[in-house]
């Protein structure tokens, strides 16, 4: 009788201790409720920057001109060579849209022949002068003319780029490659001048 009620006491005894690592056990592992995370996976679409291009076909077709017109009495070695711009301007200029432009006017006009850039190119080479030269001068563009026999150098000094309120400003020159000697120099603010005091001629130009 003792030894059923020493079992009964020990069952007892392990039943609490069982309960009460159970209750324990409950409170030690309360879950919390799930945090809602907001959904930040749409993408918002960043609207597209729009770049101004210049349109320096419209820049230089005039100036151009103006220096054709006055050059149409030359004769002799009519070679010319389209020199490397002189940007004075401060800014970064992307010099190759603007001799490709002058290449592509001038390849349209009966009065010169221009020099092909494979030509000076090499002459470049044979010259020591790199292609992406930024010390440009008046001076070794007209030896770059005599290397490749060209009778003459346009030579074009940026001293402004073009921006919404303002016009580009730059001069374009006419060399004699044999003298040195500026024969012809326009500027595009003498193209804006005679435009504002003659608009009928600058929209017959346009046209």
């Amino acid at each position: 009788m003792k030894q059923f009620k020493r079992i009964v006491g020990v069952g007892m005894l392990a039943f609490s201790l069982a309960g009460c690592q159970l209750l324990g056990y409950n409170q030690k592992t309360e879950v919390n409720p799930p945090v809602e995370i907001p959904d930040n996976t749409g993408v918002v679409d960043t609207p597209p920057q729009i770049v101004k291009t210049t349109d320096w076909n419209d820049i230089l077709s005039p100036v151009v001109n103006k220096i054709l017109q006055s050059s149409s009495a030359i004769e002799g070695n009519k070679l010319l060579l389209i020199s490397d711009i002189q940007n004075r301007s401060g800014d970064y200029l992307a010099t190759n849209q603007i001799d490709t432009t002058l290449h592509n006017i001038l390849n349209k006009q009966s009065i010169f022949s221009v020099a092909d850039r494979q030509s000076i190119s090499q002459a470049k080479q044979a010259l020591g002068i790199s292609v992406d030269d930024k010390l440009v001068s008046r001076s070794k563009m007209i030896g770059l003319a005599k290397s490749i026999n060209a009778g003459y150098v346009l030579f074009t000094t940026l001293y402004k780029l073009p921006t919404e309120n303002e016009d580009a400003n730059l001069s374009m020159e006419l060399l004699s490659t044999q003298t040195g000697e500026i024969l012809q120099r326009v500027t595009t603010k003498d193209i804006q001048s005679k435009n504002s005091a003659n608009p009928d001629n600058a929209q017959g130009a346009a046209e």
